[in-house]
């Protein structure tokens, strides 16, 4: 069973909801588009960081939004696939500091809400 075209758009607007927080430094938002028991798993450089979305919730609360730093920052949702209750979607993000990144989201639909559930990541 596919989701519906509003299911479809529920996703992409929490996906711009997480870029939002994280250009934004938006602690609120960002612990609210993440699930109480997501993890957050990939490589920064050759670096490879896992746990759960709160270590880097934290390191984006510690320093100046990336919207306050004159970075030129574009993103773009690549793909977004609902199939029921879950969905994934990929995400390209430039600019995003030193690296660029490529992030697989994936979200579940629990009590009526989307929550991302898990996000792997890569930088280029």
């Amino acid at each position: 069973m596919s989701g519906s075209p509003k299911d479809e758009e529920a996703v992409a607007a929490l996906v711009h909801r997480y870029v939002g927080g994280y250009i934004n430094a938006d602690v609120a938002i960002l612990r609210d588009v993440f699930a109480h028991d997501a993890v957050m798993n990939g490589h920064v450089g050759d670096r490879l960081v896992m746990g759960s979305p709160e270590a880097f919730i934290q390191r984006v609360a510690s320093e100046p939004p990336l919207a306050s730093q004159g970075l030129e920052l574009k993103y773009e949702i690549e793909l977004v696939v609902v199939t029921g209750n879950a969905a994934s979607v990929v995400l390209k993000e430039f600019g995003f500091g030193a690296f660029n990144f490529t992030d697989h989201m994936h979200l579940l639909k629990r009590d009526g809400a989307w929550k991302i559930i898990s996000k792997t990541f890569s930088t280029s």
